[in-house]
């Protein structure tokens, strides 16, 4: 049996929800795994301050451990979220394309559809946001506990490590002003400043890298 245009609307709206509700339990999920790496290495980074130099060793080896499954767990949230970006532009460029040859009845309903899909792909932009600002907020903590290790090295180590700081600031303020721009961005211009602020994230990444290895072999 062909099935009529009613039913051929439930199944797109019941298919479109269930799209929703599992983002947004794989989001939940997600979250959870940063959350938590997130307020341990705060936690651990607070005790580091009054900690013995054999206590430090073991506590900077578990905040190592915990910054690769926080940065792990958000590459897994955010590559989530840009499939679902994708996933959702496609389907509201099909209905815009249907709406060109629908009848009266079907604009009517193809509009509303758009909407629904148009404000799942804002949400969907939102939370892309929420965590790249949540990355950058923890980027910058890492460039405070870089400061305060080199603090405990010799001058020649410090002030090595002072000049990667202030790189490392510049190019932390460059992402954030691109995210900035991402956050305003319209539909067309969306993905290549997208594509901008991960790449100015990954040369932040790459030089807390760098700083950090300077750090560890002085």
């Amino acid at each position: 049996m062909i099935p009529t245009s009613q039913e051929l609307k439930d199944k797109m709206t019941a298919d479109f929800e269930a799209g929703k509700k599992a983002f947004r339990e794989a989001m939940s999920k997600a979250q959870a795994q940063v959350d938590a790496a997130t307020s341990e290495i705060r936690k651990l980074r607070a005790d580091l301050k009054t900690e013995t130099a054999e206590a430090k060793a073991k506590t900077l080896a578990r905040v190592e451990e915990l910054t690769r499954n926080l940065d792990s767990a958000r590459r897994d949230q955010q590559a989530k979220i840009e499939a679902r970006l994708k996933q959702l532009r496609t389907e509201i460029e099909s209905v815009n394309s249907d709406l060109k040859q629908a009848t009266a009845e079907e604009k009517a309903a193809a509009t509303a559809r758009t909407k629904a899909l148009q404000e799942e792909y804002e949400s969907a932009r939102n939370a892309l946001s929420a965590t790249l600002d949540a990355e950058l907020a923890e980027a910058k903590a890492r460039i405070g506990a870089i400061l305060d290790t080199a603090s405990e090295k010799k001058a020649a180590v410090k002030t090595a490590v002072q000049t990667k700081v202030a790189d490392l600031h510049a190019k932390h303020e460059a992402a954030q002003k691109q995210l900035q721009e991402l956050k305003k961005a319209n539909a067309a211009a969306y993905g290549e400043l997208h594509r901008g602020v991960r790449a100015a994230m990954n040369e932040v990444h790459t030089a807390l890298q760098h700083a950090h290895k300077e750090i560890a072999g002085s």
